[in-house]
């Protein structure tokens, strides 16, 4: 029987030519990049190559460029990140109850440190209602 997979927004498969410009760095050159030996340096530079390479592609400058460990790492990052850049603008956030709980979980963590979060409700066609 053939397995077809459908979840691909929680992992997906890694692309043939990805895997292969990977595997060296699971085998070979798995260096701490933030380390100051030589095989840490080695991955470091191919990371800043890499973050150069994404750059130039979506034609943004490489210090724009983060790589994160999965979803919910840049989810927190980016939230918070434009929450705490805008907290002189405003501290309100909206967002919808039915989001990701890397989403709601981060929402609850800046509502503990004083933003308001209002989560507006979703009808059975997904499409948000405000009250």
């Amino acid at each position: 029987m053939k397995t077809i997979y459908v979840d691909n927004a929680a992992t997906t498969r890694v692309d043939d030519e990805v895997l292969k410009e990977m595997i060296p760095f699971f085998s070979e050159k798995y260096g701490n990049p933030s380390s100051i030996y030589s095989l840490g340096r080695d991955t470091k530079k191919a990371v800043e190559t890499a973050r150069e390479k994404v750059a130039k592609a979506i034609h943004a400058n490489p210090d724009e460029i983060y790589f994160m460990g999965c979803g919910s790492e840049a989810d927190n990052t980016a939230i918070k990140g434009v929450a705490y850049a805008n907290q002189k603008k405003g501290n309100h956030i909206i967002t919808s109850k039915i989001e990701h709980p890397a989403v709601l979980d981060t929402c609850k963590t800046l509502e503990k440190q004083g933003f308001e979060v209002s989560y507006i409700d979703v009808d059975e066609k997904r499409i948000c209602q405000i009250r």
